[in-house]
């Protein structure tokens, strides 16, 4: 965890100064926030972007994430939303009120974790019937799939120049991304219909053509 907090520090410097730009799909993933939320939190928050966009229609938003210069930044950049606290720590450490979120989000952080562990404590704090929205990178599973990329480039380099003004990101910060994946694994289709069996039972899948796939998960009222 340490090389990952090293490595969204390093890359938070190298971006701080770029045009805000939001996860691809954060229209969908904001289409499954409870209308009526009033406690939302959201594990590791980046420079905030989805924070600020969850907080436009829930009644305080906790977001958290353990690089303190991405926390430094997504800070100066919410200065409008006074319901929108933003919390330096180590989402599996921080002490937080056990069943108190009506919604919990993750956005391409649940691959830094351990994924047993993370799931049950984000389960712990959410409210009976609270939603879970999980989001995170995807692995091509075959030869089939791989060979979508030749579509699916274009397409992400067409998301990247409307977000940010650019085809590709500056040398300095492809590099930076490209250190940080030497760490990184994700898991195959087939690796998230076994994690959604096995942890959240009754959860939507949605895969997306741009390597991403997200669950959707309400926690049962009660018990069986």
């Amino acid at each position: 965890m340490q090389q990952v907090r090293e490595d969204f520090d390093r890359i938070a410097l190298l971006m701080a100064g770029e045009r805000e730009a939001r996860e691809a799909y954060s229209a969908q993933l904001l289409g499954h926030v409870p209308a009526d939320c009033k406690e939302v939190l959201e594990i590791g928050c980046g420079f905030g972007a989805f924070a600020r966009a969850v907080a436009e229609r829930a009644r305080h938003v906790t977001a958290m994430d353990m690089s303190p210069q991405m926390i430094n930044v997504a800070r100066a950049r919410s200065l409008g939303y006074p319901n929108l606290e933003f919390v330096l720590d180590d989402f599996l450490q921080a002490k937080l009120p056990v069943e108190s979120y009506d919604c919990i989000v993750t956005l391409a952080t649940l691959h830094h974790l351990p994924l047993k562990e993370a799931l049950s404590r984000i389960k712990s704090l959410l409210r009976p019937g609270g939603v879970l929205i999980l989001h995170d990178m995807l692995e091509a599973s075959n030869g089939i799939d791989k060979a979508l990329d030749i579509f699916r480039m274009p397409i992400s380099m067409a998301v990247r120049l409307r977000q940010r003004g650019r085809l590709l990101p500056r040398r300095e910060v492809r590099r930076a991304w490209a250190e940080h994946g030497k760490h990184e694994s994700y898991l195959k289709p087939v690796d998230v219909r076994a994690m959604r069996d096995e942890h959240l039972p009754g959860g939507r899948i949605y895969r997306h053509l741009l390597w991403r796939y997200t669950v959707v998960w309400r926690k049962p009222l009660s018990e069986m």
